[in-house]
């Protein structure tokens, strides 16, 4: 059902099938994983897809693998999405602290499905920290239906950066259901090209040095497009002022009805979450 080339049509999808529908419409070649819930889905759908389409998709070693391969198909120019838990990214650290230096040439999506409250996980660490502590952006969708469009964005927005994009979930997300309307299908582009480059690609520290401030020239743009992106909601009149994201958008705007305060509330939703868009919080 994740295949049907139905644009407007609306369809029912969990929130895995939603994201992994809005990495089909953006024309993903490539995707590599090691499956954990809350993310489980979005692999066996994508799965599911490279049976009956030209979609390369693996079930990888380890979350450290499927990164290495994931980021080696995306440095050949093709549209890539690596997926795994939260406690995933634990694995994968390595090879992502380098490759926000040595950045992509086509657009590679880290999905991190987060798991707060645990329950499937033996903790409930919060990974917007990893897109801090590498320098990458990271986008956080607030409903079933956004995840789909947010996921098309992340790519979008790593091709003009040249940077991976962490698209951070939770379980909410993950495993709650809602309509959909779906959207076009980009043509998927399958033929990748490696071309060496060891200035950019072997990282020896003369190398790093200048990656380094390529990787600080691409935060300040990441912040400029931060500060002015469709991600970034602003609701509501009021002197009050509620800034969230993810699933507690939603809980704060039932939280303003119930208490009839509307009219003196303002939310400001944040999805375009690192780096974070300082001016429209001022």
């Amino acid at each position: 059902k994740l295949l049907q080339n139905a644009p407007d049509q609306e369809i029912m999808l969990l929130g895995n099938e939603s994201l992994a529908r809005g990495a089909v419409e953006a024309g993903l070649a490539f995707a590599t994983t090691y499956p954990g819930t809350p993310s489980s889905e979005l692999s066996l759908n994508l799965f599911q897809i490279s049976q009956e389409t030209d979609l390369y998709f693996e079930y990888s070693t380890n979350e450290k693998v499927a990164l290495e391969v994931a980021a080696a198909a995306a440095n050949s120019g093709l549209r890539t999405m690596c997926i795994m838990k939260h406690v995933g990214l634990n694995v994968a650290a390595d090879p992502l602290m380098t490759l926000a230096y040595v950045g992509v040439k086509g657009g590679l999506v880290i999905l991190t499905a987060d798991d707060p409250s645990m329950f499937s996980s033996q903790n409930e660490q919060d990974n917007r920290y990893y897109g801090k502590f590498a320098g990458l952006p990271i986008l956080e969708p607030s409903s079933v239906a956004e995840a789909k469009d947010m996921a098309k964005a992340a790519f979008e927005l790593s091709e003009t950066l040249g940077e991976p994009v962490i698209l951070r979930t939770t379980t909410r997300i993950n495993h709650s259901s809602a309509f959909v309307t779906l959207g076009d299908i980009k043509e998927r582009n399958t033929k990748g090209e490696f071309i060496k480059d060891p200035m950019s690609f072997v990282t020896v520290p003369a190398v790093s040095r200048k990656l380094h401030v390529k990787l600080l020239e691409n935060l300040d743009r990441a912040q400029a497009l931060s500060n002015r992106s469709e991600h970034n909601i602003l609701t509501g009149t009021g002197r009050f002022g509620v800034i969230c994201n993810g699933v507690s958008f939603l809980y704060a705007e039932d939280a303003v009805k119930d208490l009839g305060i509307e009219d003196k509330v303002k939310i400001l939703r944040i999805g375009f979450s690192n780096p974070m868009p300082d001016q429209m919080i001022e």
